[in-house]
């Protein structure tokens, strides 16, 4: 069948979109992190079916087979890769008898102008710990004058200019407070529970847009201190990197369990959450190890932040 101009232009752009979806994909498949710019993309890998499906469509109605063969694989690929996300590893039971604890994570954005109505929202989620990435001196002093903070009598605080600093409050004593070897904000605290002491690692590394080989860096560290912790363990926070990057699903290979991905909500989104569209790219995550289980996690959303903040519940296994 001859095709008119506008038919072999369209085809074109088909085989383009589909050869550029296959190649992002092929890095997947391969583990290859790259560069900041193929980080970045790597956050759109779910979106790939948004491109191939209709290529794929579209071709077949053509009777294109070839393009449209090439572009089913790439979809089948994206399907593959997101297998993890849909039907989550079985993971212990937790403990009938013990005490859940519940986590907030919060990235208050360094420049949110409304820390007081942030802190409504922590009020009323009422979690026994709450981890701030993005912790001022501005926002300590607005949170520190709110009513919230007279929940929480235990608080380990680093500020920082930026995006820098990182905070945790607690309504159990906090008996173990450490710098991990990271490049950047995080806290290894150890929290005395109703149950039992809990490994609590309060995580924000640097996007890899800023810094590539310190968020590669700090990922790995991240899958080394839960490895060595011997405590029922929590690595949360923002991590800056979402299970579509290679060195983030490094990082779930090391033995954690995601929270969201257990409890059916691998492809919910927490970033950015300020702009005129939704958010696209989950960034924000709780991971447990070491006889730790989630029983539940729910997102809400943070006044002033571009980030939606979580509560995740954790309990020891039985």
């Amino acid at each position: 069948m001859k095709l008119s101009s506008l038919e072999r232009v369209i085809e074109l752009l088909g085989w383009l979109a589909t050869a550029s979806a296959g190649g992002l994909l092929l890095t997947q498949a391969v583990g290859w992190n790259g560069s900041m710019l193929l980080a970045a993309l790597h956050a759109l890998t779910p979106y790939l079916l948004a491109v191939t499906i209709p290529v794929a469509g579209v071709a077949s109605w053509r009777k294109r087979h070839g393009l449209a063969i090439t572009s089913s694989f790439v979809g089948l690929g994206t399907l593959l890769l997101a297998w993890p996300l849909v039907f989550a590893s079985d993971l212990p039971a937790p403990d009938p008898n013990g005490t859940e604890i519940s986590v907030a994570a919060v990235n208050l954005l360094f420049s949110n102008p409304v820390i007081p109505d942030a802190a409504d929202d922590l009020l009323l989620r009422d979690a026994d710990v709450i981890l701030f990435s993005e912790y001022t001196v501005r926002h300590q002093s607005a949170l520190r004058a709110h009513r919230v903070a007279g929940a929480y009598p235990y608080k380990v605080e680093r500020n920082g200019l930026y995006a820098s600093g990182i905070a945790l409050w607690s309504k159990y004593p906090i008996t173990v407070n450490q710098q991990p070897r990271t490049g950047r904000s995080t806290l290894d605290l150890l929290i005395d529970g109703p149950d039992e002491p809990i490994r609590i690692f309060g995580v924000h590394p640097p996007t890899p847009i800023s810094t590539f080989d310190g968020w590669i860096a700090d990922l790995k560290i991240f899958g080394e201190l839960g490895s060595a912790a011997t405590e029922p363990t929590l690595i949360v926070g923002d991590f800056n990197a979402s299970y579509w990057h290679p060195a983030f699903r490094d990082l779930l290979r090391s033995g954690l369990s995601d929270a969201h991905t257990t409890h059916g909500q691998g492809f919910s989104a927490s970033w950015p959450t300020d702009k005129f569209f939704p958010a696209f790219v989950r960034l924000d995550h709780a991971l447990t190890k070491n006889g730790l289980v989630s029983t539940s996690v729910q997102d809400f959303t943070v006044a002033g932040s571009d980030h939606r903040g979580f509560v995740v519940s954790v309990v020891p296994a039985r």
